[in-house]
């Protein structure tokens, strides 16, 4: 067991796939989890995919959009591993807290 801490504010914001993302814990062997926080910009377009590790999002400001379904600043959405889910939009551009147990490196 250990306790992992970081203050976002002196972490490095990275271009990530679809986004920037500040690593707030980052997965360092396969089945490790990771901790983010995510930007995503009006051009963000996620195509329906899943993941083999449950995933959560705890939207921080803006506006997402998960299969057709908006989420504004305070609300979390939890996807179970497995579950097809998006597709995922950001038409106003939005950040999101996210939490990815067990991710693949």
């Amino acid at each position: 067991m250990a306790v992992y801490t970081a203050n976002a504010n002196e972490v490095p914001l990275e271009k990530s796939g679809r986004g920037f993302s500040k690593y707030l814990i980052k997965a360092t062997e396969h089945g490790a989890t990771s901790v983010m926080i995510r930007h995503w910009g009006p051009d963000t377009d996620i195509p329906v995919h899943s993941h083999p590790f449950n995933e959560m999002f705890y939207v921080l400001d803006g506006e997402i959009e998960i299969g057709g379904v908006t989420y504004t600043a305070g609300a979390c959405i939890f996807v179970e591993k497995g579950t097809e889910y998006g597709p995922t939009y950001a038409p106003k551009g939005g950040t999101v807290l996210r939490y990815a147990e067990g991710r693949s490196t």
